[in-house]
């Protein structure tokens, strides 16, 4: 046990201590970031029309149910995305992603350095599922939790627009025909670049 001027003394430096750490939390900058995806393209070349004609078929609906979405620094450990605390949710509901691009959300995050973002989804829609998708090959979906993943290096120093590249999805998704893997799988395969 603590006698009379030691518990005084810790009493003191706990109190310090939570009064450093909410002067910290309060002087955090933040940013709002307007996050969307970005226009994509099923068309193909003439030359690729010659030579894959039917074999490669083309989205005409792609609905994703997002869930959470996460910035990561390059020191985070991105092993248990449920607990990680920079989860900021995302719950959007379905969208549809369409060709013109696709506005998101507005988001808060603190102002850094980034080298992933990430989002989740999830089958917490109406509809049941995470992913819903219609191609040439027919119509798909998928109930799994499906994360996305974007790397490089991004700079968050004040306001504006982040806009995901939306091609590496549509490009899995336009052959996806379900026999070689899952929706999941096709996914999470598919690595963007910030």
């Amino acid at each position: 046990m603590f006698k009379g001027s030691t518990k005084m003394a810790l009493g003191l430096l706990v109190s310090i201590a939570l009064i450093g750490c909410k002067a910290n939390q309060s002087s955090t900058e933040t940013a709002t970031v307007s996050m969307q995806m970005g226009t994509y393209t099923t068309a193909k070349s003439f030359w690729l029309e010659l030579l894959l004609p039917k074999a490669h078929a083309s989205v005409s609906n792609l609905k994703f149910c997002f869930k959470r979405l996460r910035f990561k620094t390059a020191l985070e450990d991105t092993a248990t995305p449920e607990t990680s605390e920079d989860n900021i949710d995302f719950n959007l509901g379905e969208v549809t992603i369409d060709s013109q691009g696709t506005y998101l959300s507005d988001i808060v995050v603190p102002k850094g350095i980034y080298k992933r973002v990430e989002f989740d989804l999830e089958p917490d829609c109406v509809s049941g599922n995470s992913v819903q998708l219609v191609n040439n090959n027919g119509g798909f979906s998928s109930s799994d939790r499906i994360t996305i993943k974007y790397d490089g290096e991004l700079v968050i120093d004040g306001d504006g627009t982040l806009t995901l590249d939306t091609q590496p999805i549509l490009d899995a998704m336009n052959s996806y025909n379900g026999s070689s893997s899952s929706i999941k799988d096709t996914l999470e395969a598919v690595t963007g670049t910030l």
